[in-house]
């Protein structure tokens, strides 16, 4: 009747997290008994289930993971490249100056500085010059 009594406490304490890992194994002994009250028979595959688990992780060897380090390794120099080269591109992208002039693409900065300026001077001559101007700062942030 003891064990009856010890089963119900410690299932209910066990539910509530209040064991120790010592109670546990003494729950999964006491479920392993055919004596198991019947209201508590649903919970006994539970803990033969957690008894299985338990001795599997102790009976399988810890590997050594020698390959891993090497797998690391090279997953973190193949992230830097990557990395450094979409920084290396995008730096690359950010200076270079480009327009197209007459359809024809121009990368030459001093070719395309000339154009630019030339290209103001043009709507300057308008009457339109305080939109104009305040146009173009606001598409080069200028002010």
């Amino acid at each position: 009747m003891r064990a009856k009594h010890d089963i119900r406490t410690l299932t209910n304490r066990f539910f509530q997290g209040e064991t120790t890992l010592g109670e546990e194994r003494l729950l999964y002994q006491l479920y392993r008994r055919n004596d198991v009250p019947q209201d508590l028979l649903p919970y006994r595959d539970i803990f033969l289930d957690m008894a299985a688990m338990e001795l599997a992780a102790k009976t399988i060897p810890l590997q050594k993971h020698r390959f891993s380090r090497r797998w690391l390794m090279a997953a973190s120099v193949a992230l830097a490249l990557g990395l450094g080269s979409i920084l290396l591109f995008q730096r690359s992208q950010q200076d270079e100056c480009v327009a197209y002039i007459y359809g024809k693409k121009t990368t030459d900065p001093a070719v395309v500085m000339g154009e630019l300026e030339r290209s103001i001077i043009s709507m300057k001559a308008d009457e339109q010059q305080d939109n104009v101007e305040s146009l173009l700062n606001e598409m080069f942030n200028m002010e």
